[in-house]
């Protein structure tokens, strides 16, 4: 489902090239639970970034279901994000003005789908969540797990087949992440790829793979069976 090769991310600053990632290669399988982690400023977010077409590699190949997206266009990108990837924030990005329904039927929005249509399909994900009974609640109404649920929704409002998930539990309490975790760890047993980037080991036992960054190099990359929480 993703795989990258001799990947490079450069930046320039005052004339001065900054190396972020240093020729990195993985595979991510389809249905793969994975976790990139590494401390701050390895380079894991902007990896993220680019698995998710927020940001371009300087150089290599990124193939994404089988198809080279290294040099896509901002348009390319805005329709495979659309179709093919759902995203979760550390901060939930949600709209506060908005419902938990109305958040969650956005994306739907882009592909044009009639609005009864985009409620009923809202709130089926927002069922599947745990949040049936919150569905007119607003982001400041909801408790901060609640508020990742919404967003976990979200990115599943459109049936992408990857969520790339940035610190899905770095807001939240030990409990509450235990259970966000749960719910991407049973996405993947459904057969969606999920990738989080996380700076917790504890995040990273519960994934099948962890890939481990420092100073933008892979330093490890182990796959094992699925652990449980």
């Amino acid at each position: 489902m993703i795989q990258v090769t001799n990947l490079v991310k450069d930046y320039t600053l005052a004339a001065q090239v900054y190396r972020v990632l240093n020729g990195i290669s993985f595979t991510i399988p389809q249905g793969m639970l994975s976790a990139i982690i590494g401390p701050s400023g390895s380079g894991k977010t902007t990896l993220l970034n680019i698995l998710g077409g927020l940001d371009s590699p300087s150089a290599g190949q990124y193939l994404l279901n089988g198809r080279d997206v290294s040099h896509f266009g901002p348009d390319e990108w805005a329709h495979e994000r659309n179709h093919t990837i759902g995203f979760v924030f550390q901060s939930f990005q949600l709209i506060p003005a908005l419902s938990a329904r109305d958040n969650v039927a956005l994306p739907l929005v882009y592909r044009g789908i009639p609005q009864r249509l985009r409620r009923i399909r809202a709130d089926e994900e927002l069922e599947k969540v745990g949040l049936g009974h919150r569905i007119h609640h607003r982001p400041q109404q909801l408790s901060g797990g609640q508020q990742q649920r919404v967003a976990i929704a979200r990115a599943l409002v459109a049936n992408p087949p990857v969520i790339l998930a940035d610190e899905p539990t770095g807001n939240l309490d030990h409990a509450t992440g235990l259970e966000i975790l749960e719910i991407l760890r049973q996405l993947s047993q459904a057969g969606k790829t999920v990738v989080i980037v996380t700076h917790s080991q504890e995040v990273a036992q519960v994934c099948r793979q962890v890939i481990e960054i420092q100073d933008g190099h892979i330093v490890t990359n182990t796959m094992e069976m699925e652990h449980s929480l």
